[in-house]
């Protein structure tokens, strides 16, 4: 009982509607994930346009990529991501054109508030922070996008970066926390 008096608690804040689409979301792209080949990525543009708030093109999705709320996650033109790939769209996550997502990259737009010490974290509630990434941009196997940031046009994250805050435009960032190696756009 004590369980489903948890459960009861964590979706209190979700009406019937929410509940029914975030079980369909994860019921289709659970089967889906596991269809190979062109097939396969076929299938899942499809469910891709068929749940996101909105998606502008083309959108290449490898097996095992998890998506969470896409309802609240809007994609530009062409945009892929590779397997193992975690996006969580709780806060709303906007997705320029031209974007590439590398594997097991992780993307969520929603972090659990610590502070209060009395509370269980994994009781609390995710706080939204919307996360933006612009045009061309491209992120390195591994990385993590934390709530709140927005990746600027061209900008590259390397591999297993964790990204804190906001980059410049055509920015190489690399690192835990990330920092600029340097910008794309200027001769060195």
């Amino acid at each position: 009982m004590k369980y489903l008096a948890f459960l009861k608690e964590k979706i209190k804040s979700y009406s019937f509607k929410d509940l029914l689409f975030l079980e369909t979301e994860s019921l289709v792209f659970g089967i889906l994930t596991h269809v190979p080949t062109t097939f396969g990525v076929i299938l899942r543009a499809i469910a891709l346009k068929a749940f996101a708030q909105r998606c502008g093109g083309f959108a290449w999705l490898q097996q095992r990529a998890t998506f969470v709320h896409m309802d609240r996650i809007t994609f530009g033109k062409n945009f892929g991501v590779n397997t193992g790939a975690y996006i969580n769209g709780v806060g709303g996550i906007e997705f320029g054109d031209y974007v590439l997502i590398g594997n097991n990259v992780t993307i969520s737009s929603g972090m659990h508030p610590i502070d209060n010490v009395n509370i269980p974290v994994f009781s609390r509630p995710a706080v939204p922070k919307k996360i933006v990434i612009e045009d061309d941009v491209w992120i390195g196997a591994g990385a993590i996008i934390m709530p709140g940031v927005r990746l600027r046009k061209g900008t590259i994250i390397g591999a297993n970066a964790v990204v804190t805050g906001d980059t410049e435009e055509y920015a190489v960032m690399a690192g835990a926390p990330a920092r600029l190696l340097r910008l794309r756009n200027k001769h060195v």
